[in-house]
């Protein structure tokens, strides 16, 4: 689906702001397990862990989404990101009524399960290319409790031009397979449409790693958007200097 190369080198940052998952198979009965292993056409190898009673969606050595019972989930990125979008949808309607959200690669759908969670009355739409992450997500990470959620299968790249419905409050991109982020999300021309898809009061929200030019990304953002804000989520504990995310807030 994808048609042409999109995806830079591999990547030595930490995708989804953690770090990589190999290293936490060594030694001690308290280790991860992997419960679960698939190759898939888009993602190539798919993992998922299990440590006590938590889950790791993990795909080519990344954590891309974790169970929302994940003891220390307030100090990683998924929840910091939805604490980040949560002030300008609160000003839209604190319970999330009649608002409209995006999400931009599903993965695990801890995004997913937070935003719901925060505002039960948001109907969330969930765009997820690759089919294997979604049966996952379904059979290990109840994506299917989630009651006011349309998972749809496809590519963002191709359902954001093509979208003529109502506008979205937020437009959350969360795209990688692995650590790659799609190199066509970072088109001039794919931006104007999510702006065009955004409510005039919401927001796009974009979440970038390692691997790129902050500057650079910002002046393009700038080019399509009136305010452009980054918020910085380092890694967890004693890590957090050694990388993190870049959620960019745009309007």
């Amino acid at each position: 689906m994808w048609g042409r190369r999109l995806f830079g080198p591999l990547r030595s940052s930490f995708a989804q702001g953690e770090a990589r998952l190999g290293r936490l198979a060594m030694g001690g009965s308290n280790s991860p397990q992997v419960v679960y292993t698939v190759n898939s056409h888009y993602s190539g190898k798919i993992n998922v862990w299990k440590k006590g009673g938590s889950l790791v969606l993990e795909v080519g050595g990344y954590p891309q989404s974790v169970s929302v019972n994940t003891p220390d989930l307030s100090q990683r990125y998924w929840y910091k990101a939805v604490e980040a979008v949560s002030h300008n949808l609160i000003a839209l309607n604190p319970r999330g009524r009649g608002i409209r959200v995006l999400v931009i690669g599903v993965g695990g759908g801890t995004i997913l399960h937070l935003l719901s969670r925060n505002f039960p009355e948001i109907k969330i739409v969930g765009v997820e290319i690759d089919e294997e992450i979604i049966k996952i997500a379904r059979q290990f990470f109840e994506l299917d409790k989630i009651s006011n959620l349309e998972v749809v299968m496809g590519d963002g790249g191709e359902y954001v031009p093509a979208y003529q419905g109502e506008p979205f409050g937020l437009v959350f991109v969360d795209a990688y397979l692995g650590g790659n982020f799609p190199l066509h999300f970072e088109e001039e021309n794919f931006l104007q449409q999510l702006w065009r898809i955004a409510h005039p009061k919401g927001v796009v929200a974009i979440n970038r790693t390692g691997g790129f030019d902050p500057r650079k990304f910002r002046e393009l953002l700038g080019r399509v958007f009136a305010k452009v804000e980054m918020v910085r989520i380092p890694l967890p504990g004693f890590l957090g200097g050694m990388g993190g995310n870049s959620l960019y807030l745009c309007k």
